[in-house]
C-alpha cells in the first residue's frame, strides 16, 4: 500500500502523504483525507473501498471481474467514491502481477500478451492507470479543491535500438559470400546488388542512419537514447558487431557524443548466468564510464529474475516495459516507476520506464503498413497527452536507412518527430 500510494504522489500531488490506523486521527486531521477502508468515516473524506491485494504476503491467481464506469474499465469493484479499488488494481497492472502466475509463452518464450487482463479486455492501448489517477485527482480536489496537483506536462523520449549496425559494410569475406548465396537462394536479387553497391562505395550501408539522426536530433534539440547490442558471440537473434571491434568502438564512441547511451543485452543472456555483467562491461570499457540504462533485445525479460539479474549488473533503468509483438501499456501507464519485486515483496532501486510503441511491432508482427502504423502511434500520441504523460518510442536504425522494404518509414517518422510539441 505505501508503494502505491507513494507512486501516486510522486507523479500527481504537490504535498506528502501520511499513512495512519488510528480512526481518531484520521477524523481530527484538518486536511485532505483518503478513507482506505471498509466503511465511511466522516463526510468529507475521499473513500475507497480495498479489495484484499494490499494486504496479502502470497502470490496467487486473483478472480477479476472486468467491468466499466461509463468512461474507462474497471476492476476490483466496490463501494466508495470511485466505484471500485483503484489502489489495488493501479498495483495488479504497474507491478504486473499477472507476470508472477503461470501464463502461456509466445514464440520467443516470453510473456504472451494475449494472457493479459488489458489485452483480453480491450484496454492495453489506453494508459489505463494514468486515466484512473486523474479522475482520482478530480474526485479529491472536490472535496479539498485546495490540492495542488503536479504540474505536468506531455513529454516525448526518442529512443533507438542498434540491433544490427549496418548490413553489409565490415562484415569479413565468408559472411558476405554466405549472405550472396541466401539473397540468391531467396530470390532477393535487389539484396545482391545493393550488397555490391555499398561494399564498393557507390551507395551508403542501408542500415546506416546514424548521421541523419545526429542532425535530426540536433535540429530539434533532443537528446534520444541509443542502446546498443553488445555481444560478443552472434547468434539465431544477435546480429551485432562486438565492441572488440574498431568499427564498432568508433561508431559507439560517436553515437555518444550526441546520444545517451545504454545497453541493448544479447538474446544470450537470458540463458546464460553472469553473461549480461561482461556484455555491461564491454561497452563500459569502449565508453570509459559507467553504463546503468538498458533495455532486453527483442524485449526478453521474465520476472523476477531478468531484473535481479539488471540490479546485480548496477543497471538502474530499465526500458524493456513493454510488449515485442504488439504496442500498448503493458504495465497500464505511461510513467516510470520502481520495480517493486512481488516475489520478495519489496520495493527496488531499478527504475522502470514503459514504452508504448514499436516501429518493429507494427511491421512484423502486425503486418500494418506505414499509413496504419502511424495512425497507431498518433493515437498513443494523443492517448498519452491526455494524461500529460510520457510517451516512449522505439526504432531501429534498419527502418531509418535506405533499405527498400522499409521505404517511407523513415521519412515518416522524421516528419512527425519535427513537428511534436510539448
Amino acid at each position: 500500500m505505501r508503494y502505491i500510494v507513494e507512486w501516486f504522489q510522486e507523479h500527481h500531488l504537490n504535498e506528502a502523504i501520511e499513512l495512519t490506523d488510528s480512526v481518531d486521527y484520521f477524523r481530527s486531521y484538518t486536511g485532505a483525507r483518503i478513507n482506505y477502508s471498509a466503511q465511511r468515516v466522516t463526510d468529507k473524506e475521499c473513500w475507497i473501498e480495498p479489495h484484499s491485494i494490499l494486504f496479502e504476503e502470497d502470490i496467487h491467481a486473483i478472480p477479476i471481474t472486468v467491468s466499466t464506469n461509463g468512461s474507462f474499465p474497471i476492476f476490483f469493484c466496490g463501494r466508495g467514491d470511485m466505484g471500485f479499488d483503484l489502489l489495488g488494481a493501479s498495483f495488479y497492472l504497474v507491478v504486473r502481477y499477472e507476470e508472477y502466475l503461470s501464463f502461456k509463452r509466445d514464440m520467443y518464450g516470453r510473456y504472451a500478451h494475449e494472457q493479459s487482463i488489458a489485452f483480453q479486455h480491450g484496454f492495453l492501448h489506453r494508459p489505463i492507470v494514468d486515466e484512473w489517477m486523474k479522475q482520482f485527482m478530480l474526485c479529491l480536489r472536490s472535496y479539498f479543491p485546495e490540492l495542488i496537483p503536479k504540474s505536468n506536462q506531455f513529454r516525448h523520449l526518442a529512443t533507438y535500438d542498434i540491433d544490427e549496425s549496418y548490413a553489409y559494410q565490415y562484415k569479413p569475406v565468408w559472411k558476405q559470400l554466405g549472405g550472396v548465396l541466401r539473397d540468391f537462394c531467396y530470390g532477393r536479387i535487389d539484396w545482391v546488388g545493393e550488397r555490391f553497391r555499398t561494399l564498393f562505395g557507390i551507395q551508403q550501408d542501408p542500415y546506416d542512419s546514424f548521421s541523419m539522426l545526429e542532425q535530426l536530433h540536433a535540429s530539434i534539440g533532443n537528446r534520444p537514447i541509443c542502446f546498443i547490442h553488445a555481444g560478443a558471440k552472434n547468434g539465431r537473434y544477435d546480429k551485432n558487431f562486438s565492441p572488440r571491434y574498431p568499427e564498432q568502438q568508433r561508431l559507439i564512441r560517436s553515437l555518444a557524443a550526441w546520444s545517451d547511451l545504454g545497453l541493448h543485452p544479447s538474446w544470450q543472456t537470458g540463458d546464460q548466468v553472469g553473461l549480461l555483467s561482461k556484455e555491461k562491461k564491454s561497452l563500459e570499457t569502449v565508453l570509459n564510464r559507467p553504463v546503468h540504462q538498458s533495455r532486453q533485445h527483442y524485449i526478453r525479460f521474465h520476472l523476477p529474475s531478468t531484473y535481479h539479474q539488471l540490479i546485480d549488473a548496477g543497471i538502474t533503468d530499465d526500458y524493456s516495459m513493454g510488449y515485442g509483438s504488439v504496442n500498448g501499456f503493458r504495465a497500464g501507464t505511461s510513467r516510470s516507476f520502481q520495480w517493486f519485486d512481488l516475489s520478495r515483496n519489496i520495493n527496488t532501486s531499478l527504475r522502470i520506464h514503459p514504452f508504448c510503441y514499436m516501429e518493429a511491432n507494427s511491421y512484423f508482427e502486425c503486418k500494418q503498413s506505414v499509413d496504419e502504423a502511424e495512425t497507431e502511434w498518433r493515437e498513443l500520441e494523443k492517448l498519452v497527452r491526455s494524461v500529460n504523460g510520457q510517451m516512449i518510442t522505439i526504432w531501429h536504425n534498419i527502418f531509418l536507412g535506405s533499405q527498400k522494404r522499409f521505404a517511407g518509414w523513415g521519412d515518416r517518422y522524421v516528419q512527425w518527430l519535427k513537428t511534436l510539441k510539448p
